[in-house]
């Protein structure tokens, strides 16, 4: 400890989703350990989630592509902080190894089989989670439970310089028409038992627009382009496109002032809702139960059906589907363009 204070590290180095759901763990941590040094490392691709947020004193930045050589620096970067509290909210072998590498005297992560690759063997406090289909935000926050006294779930989002928040801004006054919703459609996939059909993203968008309440934006990441293009070239009317993103903190500002997200289960759609937005999604491959955004607004579209591909899931999901529940979530939704995030 350093002046009597608690020295705490955070593992989760990726993905974009998953690092956001361990925004209310650290909310948790935060206030059960007020006056403790809190750091967190993470991977690059997600770091923006993390970077500047304010219940948090550093980001450890493990540059994976640099090798082993770099992981075994990093390493040694990590025990020379010596921290006294270290978690895994990972659960693989390389999160596990930090962990380890810490030296931490109490080393916090998921027991097998929730962690994976034998990460559990580097820890000495594992959380067995009793429910298979726990929602990842309630597993992390059960981890929480092994060392902090009380959950609190709500806090801090992701944290926006306000340079951003006022170009983002600025885009929306000279976009779009005030008295109108702005849906913000997320198309682009990684995973293909993820993704909805370019043809029913195109039929939704032309739905709202001819709809005459809503505007619609189409939000695309580096090298997503060509996912946007292929929603855009089946509309007869055009939706706003902004200029490409370059970073998860000027997404997450975008997505904050719309009054709706609609789109898969991805990165994005975690930070729409930890930002405020209400959100329908559609799954496919994915469970909802796990991977849906926690405890906020949202409309999960899903075929509850074991005997169907993730595709043929996701293609029982129809765009008249979708914008009813578009039109049900924004009806019950009290919520601006641009409401404070909770």
């Amino acid at each position: 400890m350093q002046n009597g204070l608690p020295r705490i590290l955070i593992v989760r180095l990726s993905a974009i989703g998953d690092v956001v759901r361990v925004l209310p763990a650290l909310n948790t941590i935060r206030a059960s350990y007020p006056n403790a040094q809190i750091d967190w490392a993470v991977e690059p691709k997600s770091a923006g989630i993390v970077e500047d947020h304010p219940l948090l004193d550093n980001v450890l930045v493990f540059e994976r592509e640099d090798g082993s050589r770099a992981f075994l620096q990093f390493c040694r970067q990590i025990r020379s902080r010596r921290y006294d509290i270290a978690v895994d909210f990972h659960g693989i072998l390389k999160s596990g190894a930090i962990v380890a590498a810490s030296r931490a005297p109490d080393r916090y992560g998921f027991a097998s089989p929730r962690a994976q690759e034998g990460s559990w063997l580097f820890t000495n406090h594992r959380a067995a989670l009793r429910a298979k289909n726990l929602n990842r935000v309630a597993e992390n926050l059960a981890l929480c439970d092994l060392f902090c006294k009380r959950r609190e779930a709500y806090g801090p989002a992701i944290h926006v310089p306000l340079d951003i928040q006022e170009a983002v801004d600025a885009f929306y006054e000279e976009s779009f028409d005030a008295g109108k919703r702005v849906v913000a459609m997320h198309a682009p996939m990684e995973r293909a038992e993820k993704r909805w059909p370019a043809e029913r993203f195109a039929e939704l968008a032309e739905r709202l627009l001819a709809d005459g309440r809503f505007e619609v934006m189409m939000t695309g990441g580096p090298g997503q382009q060509g996912d946007v293009e292929a929603v855009v070239s089946r509309m007869r009317r055009k939706p706003v496109i902004p200029p490409e993103t370059t970073g998860l903190k000027e997404l997450a500002w975008l997505l904050h002032r719309a009054d709706l997200y609609f789109g898969g289960d991805t990165g994005p759609m975690h930070i729409a809702s930890i930002m405020g937005v209400p959100v329908v999604a559609v799954f496919g491959g994915t469970d909802p139960a796990k991977h849906a955004p926690y405890q906020r607004p949202c409309e999960i579209l899903y075929v509850d059906d074991p005997s169907l591909s993730a595709d043929e899931k996701l293609r029982r999901i129809t765009a008249d589907m979708a914008f009813d529940a578009c039109i049900r979530m924004v009806s019950s939704q009290g919520r601006r363009r641009g409401d404070a995030v909770p």
